[in-house]
């Protein structure tokens, strides 16, 4: 084969030459180097005209523009990918608002921006609206990376460059737990169902959004055992019944009949699936949960978390007997984690109480 020549390359074709054996020369004219055959002739070099240079530029024309990827094609790109598809349900909640807020402020923004470190600064800018929330903040860099680091194992970045930046939400509450006191001030304020809700992540120490989920079918006679959300549903929850979890659920059992026994038969409700309900005997969503708890515990002034509920079923597995290996195994914690409740709580706790017993045998 033979390329055009140097005329020919300026002119932008691309002319080949294909020889046969025996017959004439086949010369092909391509509009550019690996663009599209405009012409096949035979013998003679075709000549440079102006109906293939004419055709040359039409082909061009009919390429599709070319398109500088952005931020805001990067996250359409993540949200039909097949990791998007296998990511929980509160994840994708969580993740979608984060993306929505990284679009306003980086949407149009050419990828190619983030493979310059010193794009952390516009970032970190961003960031910092969220500061006087720590977590909300750290969950901007956390769903930003996550972005990156997708687009980074399909070849179309460098490593993240915001990889390695601190989280500003450092607070250790492994050791902070709900107290008689943080009970009386709280239950008050809040409805009959949240105050059940209370109560219930106190006996069980399961996490808010397998609470709100748990169904009476996963109750058993000596333990609640029940496929949580926790590592995308295959982590099974094991929670000894304890005498007053079993009390717990009949009072919600006797409520549910005496509201229905106050309605007429055609307005009846059949018991939830899950046993926590709102008030209107429908499984609570996870953003109604937390506005009825948060309007609660900003009335009574509580300044504990829902999450410290289970280091209080901690203390409540600790004064039933159990040690510290098998509390953690049922709430998934490190055992150190359960001997610091230990250690600030429950031998406290014992100590006091066997000083009381001493000072009231003393009188007798």
């Amino acid at each position: 084969m033979e390329g055009a020549t140097g005329q020919l390359m300026v002119a932008g074709l691309h002319i080949v030459r294909k020889l046969r054996r025996g017959q004439p020369a086949v010369w092909y004219v391509y509009a550019w180097r690996g663009g599209p055959c405009i012409l096949r002739a035979e013998g003679q070099r075709p000549k440079i005209t102006a109906a293939l240079t004419d055709a040359a530029a039409e082909k061009r024309r009919e390429l599709p523009a070319v398109t500088v990827e952005t931020i805001d094609s990067l996250i359409e790109q993540f949200r039909r990918s097949a990791e998007w598809g296998r990511v929980s349900k509160a994840t994708k909640v969580n993740y979608g608002t984060w993306l929505d807020r990284i679009s306003m402020r980086f949407g149009k923004t050419p990828l190619g921006v983030f493979t310059d470190r010193r794009v952390r600064q516009d970032v970190l800018e961003w960031r910092d609206q969220w500061a006087h929330q720590p977590r909300s903040a750290d969950a901007a860099i956390t769903c930003f990376t996550r972005l990156l680091s997708w687009a980074h194992d399909r070849g179309k970045l460098p490593p993240s460059v915001l990889t390695g930046i601190d989280r500003l939400y450092e607070a250790d509450r492994s050791d902070v737990i709900w107290q008689a006191p943080d009970f009386a001030a709280f239950m008050p304020h809040a409805s009959v169902e949240m105050q059940e809700a209370v109560e219930l992540a106190s006996l069980t120490g399961l996490r808010r959004g397998d609470l709100i989920r748990l169904p009476w079918s996963a109750v058993g006679e000596h333990a609640i055992l029940w496929k949580t959300g926790k590592s995308k549903g295959k982590a099974t929850a094991r929670v000894p019944m304890m005498e007053e979890t079993k009390a717990l659920l009949q009072r919600i059992r006797d409520r549910h009949a005496a509201a229905m026994g106050a309605k007429r038969p055609d307005r009846r409700k059949p018991l939830p699936d899950t046993i926590l309900s709102n008030s209107h005997w429908q499984p609570w969503t996870p953003s109604g949960f937390g506005s009825r708890f948060n309007d609660a515990k900003t009335a009574s002034k509580v300044e504990r978390n829902f999450h410290d509920l289970r280091g209080t079923f901690a203390t409540r597995c600790m004064l039933a007997g159990l040690n510290d290996q098998e509390i953690a195994d049922i709430l998934g914690w490190k055992t150190v984690e359960v001997a610091a409740i230990r250690v600030k709580y429950v031998d406290q706790t014992r100590v006091v109480i066997e000083l009381g017993k001493r000072i009231a045998a003393a009188k007798i």
